[in-house]
Parts: structure tokens; C-alpha cells; sequence
């Protein structure tokens, strides 16, 4: 008989094993063989069948009875129906799970939930539903509620039949046996995914206007709800923030910590909504601003239940508000410290609103004054038609436009501005008008210094160059002196000139600072010119003094010398003429004293004024300068070209240069072909060709002299407008003519006065060469010179 039971045992236990329903093995006396895992909960729970049972006769081949399989049924309890009926019209789903994870039983509403029937789910995996992604998470919490033995929530996806996902929500609770060990765990699971859905739209719109929600207990524990966007505020996974809320005071800025602590907490603590900006810290080298603003949630007696929030990134907002903070004091201090002169006015009227302190210090007047007050009041009168003009076509045009008036004379005098009027535009439209102004007071100032400056320059270069070849003919210290006294008084204004002789150890008690002293040379005692002047010297009005008193200085000893020599002669000789080689002595000497005088203008004057040429030739070349002062300085430049020239030439006449090696004819071709360049008059050139005669230094530099002389003559009295020159060999020497058809003059009411128009020093220069000279003329008649040399 055991042998029957054995193999009955085997083959029932192969599909009772697994079946949900309490089932057992009953012998034909009633006594209980096997009995099937639910079959033993059951008995162990309650120890009570039900009174009527289902029993199936397991019958042999033969068809004989040899034991029952009993469906039990637990004894009928009031409250199971209650359940029932609970279990299967409630919307969440209901799943009891043992603990190897089979699902034992699940509520109806399943099958609206997965689109599954309720007998495809008893008895498989709880998690082979879910979506694969999240069965690891599940699992963990199925595990953790096993060991725990405290209930759980958690969210999943559940795979549905049609292959579509559910969002679902399950609360995981433990059922305890008697031993307080887990036998069953039962989730209680709800759809969620219109709140997911609504979550993902809220977390989309959040996203796009860079804003975060989230919802927490009065005290900060635990998160209970938190959108996505959060993430990217905070730098923070969402899921660790939702678990430790004060994780996110880490990405905070400490001092809006701080800030938090001390302002945010006392307000929520008493129920009142708190605004507060926060920094968010996370990205390295970035802050990002967000304004929070927490409301508390009161239940009916007035206490704090829970907080919610909405944070705002505000980042750009910020960065705009202090972009713009920074350019407003940017243009503050722009404003305020620029050394032009800032202002704006108004459309209507041009009425001054505002202006910068470099505004008022140039018109000299106060800015409370100047507060709506027509900027046309500042201007000088005779400029307002100009200055109106200016602010109609910047109204007329909408473009800048500079302009150069004076303004008001005030206190420190009248100002010459230049104003650019800039145009302020709003929204498109013209909305009033800036301006600013250059003070160039003092460049207009140096403009016309500079310009009267470059007159004077050549008015003084005139006088040196007039001055110096009037040098050439003076014999006689004292017309040196009256000469210079003359040129003094002209070029400087003095109100006087004097020559006066100090004696040696008086200086300091004879000169005063009243007057300007210089030394020119020395008779018995110290020789000085005085000047007596009513303003101060020009520098380049001291430079012409300084250069002629050189010229006087370098002549003024050696003429006193010859004077003194030609007086001891002249005591010697009586009424006698004096003899030839003094003449020639004192000739030789004043080439000598020329030639000296011809290189200190070339090697310092000259040299000086090359080198300033090239370094004025060299800041125009390299800097910028506006228009007007650009043609000064090139007409600075002509200037210093034409005094250069001019310069050479003085020294050419001090000392022609190869008149030796050129000859007298070619050195005398060449000296008129320049005089031709300035003279009003023709001159007719006639030599010899090759000469067989041979003349020395002397006779060739003396020839010149003369020229020279005559042409000078020519220039001052004669007004001739026809010039004959010849120069011939005779059988006796050398002959030379000149003729002009100038006025002429009464020569016998001149003859004795040669000495004052270089006459004199014509005719002694012949006779120093032992020559002979015949000078004729007559009123209207020209002047006439003949000259003969004899042959050395």
C-alpha cells in the first residue's frame, strides 16, 4: 500500500506543488498525506477548514479508490467579502509577492493597468513586467523591504501587453508570519503616468524659462517632490537632493548661506512667503544667479505642514543688470573726469540739461547756473548764427558735426571751444543732443603766435641778410655803430638805442636789469650797446640780436684797429695821399675779416639752421597734425629753406666761392645771372676772349669788389632799367667800363662826398691796385665809371 502512495505522491506533487490553492492528500481513513505549500500557510494561519470540501478520488488502473486530493477552503471570515469587494473595484492595482518574487495574487484592476489578464500573472515573476531599465531598482527595493521588514516606496514602468509603458507608483509593504519573519510583501501600485506626463510638460516649460519647483517638509528632511530643471540650477542629481535637501547648500554661495539663515528661515518660520536672489557655485569659475521664492503651506491651525518653491535662474538678468551697472559708471566716470567739457541739451529751446565739471570750469560758470539755461547764452553773440546752424543740421541730418566758436568772455577772459554735437537717439528718434568741448585756447593762441612768428622770423632774416651786406661797404667804426643802432631801433621798437663805453670795474654799477647790455667790443674802456626795450624779447628776436652783434662784434675791433692805423698814417703823411700798399694792407685785411665772417655764418648759423630744418621736416613727416597747423609748419619749412638759401648766398658775397679757380669773367657771368633774378633792370655783359695778360689774386677779387659795389648802387639810387658792363684788354692793361641809364646826379654837389655812398671805397680799391678810375654823370644822363688796371 505505501508503494501505491509513493507513486501517487510523486505524480501529484509535479503540478500541486505550485498551485496557488490550498491542496492536500487524504487516505481513505481521513488522514492527511501531503499537503501543498499554500495548503500549510493556511493550516498554520488559521487551523480551520471549511465544513464542505472539494475531494477527488485518486483511483488506481484498475479504477479502485485509494485516496482523495482536497481543494480546502478557509473557513468563511465576515470581513472577506468586505475585501473582496474592496480589492476588486479599487482603481490601484493590489499584488501579493512571496518571497522567492512570485506573484501569489493581484487585483482586477491589473488588467487595465498592463493589459494583461490576471491568470498571465499569478504564479510567474512580479518583475517580469517591468521595464528591464528599472527591474535592478525594483529588485533593490523588493530586497531591502525583505531585510528591513519596513515598507518602501519606489517607481517604475511596466511593460504593457500592447508593448506601450506605464508610469507607476507602488508603495512595498511587509506582511509578517507568526514569527515575525516575512512571508509575503504586498505593493499596493497606481498608475502615474498623467502625472508623469504632467511632470515631464512642467519640467519642459521650466526648462525653457530656466526656472526649478520643489516642494519639502517644514524642517528640511526630505524632498517631496522636485522637477527635473533643478538638476541643471543646482548641478545636483535630482535623486540626491530629494534625499538630502541640504546637499543643495553646498552649490550655494556661503555668504548667501548666510544670508539664507539669517533673513529666509525667521520669515518662513512665521508663515510669511520669503524672495531672496541666491549665487549657484557648482561650475568652476562661474557664477549663476536665481531668485528663490518659498511659500510656506499651512494646515487649519496656522502651522508650517510643508514648503514650496520656485527658483528662477536669473544668470543673465544679472549679468545684464551689472553690464549695465558697469557702463553707467563706466560713462559716470567717463562723464564726470573727462578734461573735455561734456554736456546735453534739449530739442526745445536747447535748453542745457546736464554738464561735467571740465564744462563748467571751461565757461566759467557754476553747474547750478548753467541747469536750464539756453546753451546759446554761452556762446559769444557774434557766433550764435553759427552755432544754431550746427544743432539744425544735426536735427536736420541725425550725424555728428564739430564746429569752433568762442564762448561768453568770463572771468579768466574770452575761450575758443571746439564742440562736436552728437546726436541722441531713442528708439529711432531724436531725443536731444550731446556735446563736447575741446578748449584750444591756447592752440589757436600758438596757431597765430606761430603764424605771426613766421612773419617776424622773415622780417628779421630780411634785416640780417640787409644787415649784413651793408657790413660789407662799412669803413668806419662809427658808422658800424649808427648802423646798428638804426637796425635796432627799427626791427626791436626800442625806445632807445645807445652806444656807450664802460669803464672796466664799473659794469655793475653802470648796467642796470631795466635795460638790455651786450658787449660789442672794446675802444679805451669796454664797449656796450644799450637798449632800452617796453616788452620782453622773442626768442627769436634775442637769436637776431644775439647774430648782430656777432657780425658787428667780429668787425668792430679790427675797423677801430684801422681807423686808429688810417689816423696815425694820415698824421704821417699830412695832406699827402696815402701810400698804395696801405690802401692794399687795408683791403687784404677786410677780405680777411669777409672770409672770417662768410665761415662763422656757414659752420654755426648756416649748420644750425639746416639741422632745424630736417627736424621739423622730420616731425611732419611722422606725426599728424590737423590742417591748418599742418600749412603753417610747411610754410615754417619755406621760411627756414629761403633763410637757408639766403644764408649761402650772403656767404657767397662775403667769399665767392671759386672765383680763383673759375676766373673773373666766369665768377662774373655767374654773379649776374643771379642778379637778374631780383633786379629790375637788364644787364648787357661784353669780355675779351682768352687773355694773354695775367692778373693776380688781387686785381680778379678786387674787380668783383667793384661789381658788386656798382650793382648794389644800381639797386639803391640809380633806377636804371639798362645795365652795360665790359671788360677789355688794352695795349696798356686792363680796361673796365660801366655804364647806366639811371637818373645820374649833379656831380659836382657829390664829388666830395664819395665816402657816403661807397664810392670812396671804389676809387681807393683801384688805387690799391694802381689803377686809375673816372667817374661822370649828370642828371638824367646815368652814371659812368671807367677803370683802367696796367699790366703786372
Amino acid at each position: 500500500m505505501t508503494a501505491i502512495y509513493e507513486d501517487v505522491l510523486r505524480g501529484a506533487r509535479q503540478w500541486l506543488t505550485h498551485v496557488p490553492e490550498p491542496v492536500y492528500i487524504e487516505d481513505l481513513e481521513g488522514r492527511v498525506l501531503w499537503g501543498n505549500p499554500a495548503y500549510e500557510e493556511l493550516a498554520a494561519q488559521s487551523g480551520r477548514l471549511a465544513a464542505a470540501r472539494n475531494r477527488v478520488p485518486v483511483a488506481r488502473d484498475d479504477g479502485r479508490t485509494i485516496a482523495y486530493a482536497v481543494y480546502a477552503k478557509p473557513e468563511a471570515d465576515p470581513r472577506a467579502e468586505v475585501y473582496r469587494i474592496v480589492a476588486e473595484h479599487t482603481s490601484d492595482t493590489i499584488v501579493l509577492v512571496d518571497r522567492e518574487a512570485y506573484v501569489r495574487y493581484v487585483s482586477p484592476s491589473f488588467e487595465t493597468l498592463s493589459g494583461y489578464n490576471i491568470e498571465q500573472y499569478e504564479g510567474i515573476g512580479a518583475f517580469d513586467i517591468i521595464h528591464k531599465d528599472d527591474r535592478e531598482q525594483v529588485n533593490g527595493v523588493f530586497r531591502s523591504v525583505l531585510e528591513s521588514k519596513t515598507e518602501a516606496e519606489t517607481e517604475y514602468r511596466v511593460m504593457r501587453a500592447n508593448g506601450g509603458i506605464v508610469y507607476a507608483e507602488a508603495r512595498v509593504k511587509p506582511v509578517l508570519d507568526r514569527e515575525g519573519e516575512v512571508r509575503y510583501v504586498v505593493a499596493v501600485v497606481r498608475d502615474v503616468s498623467e502625472r508623469k506626463e504632467a511632470e515631464r510638460q512642467l519640467d519642459n516649460i521650466l526648462e525653457n524659462v530656466g526656472a526649478g519647483v520643489w516642494s519639502t517638509d517644514r524642517d528640511f528632511t526630505r524632498h517631496t517632490f522636485m522637477s527635473k530643471s533643478m538638476e541643471k540650477l543646482c548641478g545636483l542629481p535630482r535623486e540626491e537632493v530629494m534625499n538630502r535637501p541640504m546637499r543643495m547648500h553646498d552649490h550655494i554661495h556661503p555668504d548667501d548661506n548666510e544670508h539664507m539663515i539669517r533673513v529666509l528661515k525667521p520669515k518662513l518660520d512665521r508663515g510669511i512667503p520669503a524672495d531672496i536672489p541666491i549665487r549657484f557655485i557648482h561650475v568652476e569659475g562661474e557664477t549663476r544667479w536665481a531668485r528663490m521664492i518659498v511659500t510656506p503651506v499651512l494646515d487649519r491651525h496656522g502651522e508650517t505642514v510643508r514648503l514650496d518653491s520656485i527658483v528662477v535662474d536669473i544668470t543673465e538678468q544679472k549679468r545684464s543688470e551689472l553690464a549695465l551697472e558697469e557702463s553707467r559708471q563706466r560713462y559716470k566716470s567717463l562723464f564726470e573726469n573727462n578734461l573735455d567739457g561734456v554736456f546735453s541739451i534739449e530739442l526745445d529751446g536747447y535748453y542745457l540739461v546736464n554738464a561735467n565739471p571740465a564744462f563748467e570750469a571751461i565757461t566759467g560758470i557754476e553747474k547750478s547756473r548753467l541747469a536750464n539755461r539756453c546753451f546759446l547764452g554761452v556762446v559769444y553773440d557774434e557766433d550764435h548764427a553759427d552755432v544754431y546752424d550746427a544743432l539744425q543740421r544735426v536735427r536736420q541730418e541725425g550725424r555728428p558735426r564739430d564746429i569752433e566758436c568762442r564762448l561768453a568772455p568770463g572771468k579768466d577772459g574770452q575761450r575758443i571751444v571746439q564742440i562736436t554735437f552728437v546726436p541722441i537717439l531713442l528708439h529711432g528718434s531724436l531725443n536731444g543732443i550731446h556735446g563736447i568741448a575741446k578748449d584750444i585756447t591756447k592752440r589757436k593762441r600758438e596757431e597765430r603766435e606761430l603764424v605771426e612768428s613766421e612773419k617776424r622770423y622773415k622780417a628779421l632774416q630780411q634785416s640780417l641778410n640787409r644787415f649784413s651786406n651793408d657790413l660789407a661797404n662799412v669803413m668806419k667804426v662809427s658808422d658800424l655803430e649808427r648802423r646798428l643802432i638804426d637796425e635796432v631801433r627799427d626791427v626791436l621798437n626800442a625806445a632807445r638805442a645807445t652806444i656807450e663805453e664802460v669803464p672796466s670795474g664799473e659794469e655793475a654799477s653802470r648796467t642796470t636789469s631795466e635795460d638790455v647790455w651786450i658787449r660789442i667790443g672794446e675802444k679805451r674802456h669796454p664797449v656796450y650797446l644799450r637798449i632800452g626795450l617796453g616788452h620782453e624779447l622773442l626768442p627769436i628776436e634775442r637769436e637776431w640780436l644775439e647774430t648782430a652783434v656777432r657780425y658787428v662784434t667780429i668787425l668792430y675791433d679790427n675797423l677801430h684797429l684801422i681807423e686808429d692805423l688810417m689816423k696815425r698814417m694820415e698824421e704821417l703823411a699830412l695832406d699827402r695821399e696815402a701810400p698804395r700798399w696801405m690802401l692794399r694792407l687795408l683791403f687784404k685785411l677786410s677780405e680777411k675779416e669777409r672770409a672770417t665772417l662768410s665761415s662763422d655764418l656757414h659752420d654755426s648759423v648756416l649748420q644750425d639752421l639746416i639741422i632745424w630744418y630736417r627736424k621739423l621736416e622730420s616731425l611732419r613727416s611722422l606725426r599728424t597734425f590737423e590742417p591748418e597747423a599742418m600749412r603753417e609748419l610747411m610754410r615754417i619749412e619755406e621760411g627756414l629753406l629761403d633763410a637757408i638759401h639766403q644764408i649761402r648766398i650772403t656767404c657767397n658775397e662775403l667769399r665767392p666761392p671759386f672765383l680763383l679757380k673759375m676766373g673773373l669773367v666766369e665768377s662774373l657771368k655767374s654773379l649776374f645771372e643771379y642778379t637778374r633774378m631780383f633786379a629790375n633792370y637788364e644787364i648787357e655783359f661784353t669780355a675779351a676772349e682768352a687773355s694773354a695778360v695775367s692778373y693776380g689774386e688781387e686785381h680778379i677779387l678786387g674787380v668783383y669788389r667793384i661789381v658788386q659795389e656798382l650793382l648794389n648802387n644800381a639797386n639803391k639810387h640809380s633806377r636804371a632799367t639798362k645795365i652795360g658792363i665790359s671788360l677789355t684788354e688794352g695795349e696798356d692793361g686792363l680796361v673796365f667800363a660801366y655804364a647806366d641809364d639811371g637818373v645820374g646826379m649833379e656831380w659836382t654837389s657829390y664829388e666830395d662826398s664819395f665816402q657816403h655812398m661807397g664810392l670812396a671805397g671804389i676809387e681807393k680799391r683801384v688805387l690799391s691796385l694802381g689803377g686809375r678810375v673816372a667817374f661822370r654823370s649828370a642828371p638824367r644822363e646815368g652814371f659812368h665809371v671807367d677803370i683802367r688796371f696796367p699790366k703786372s
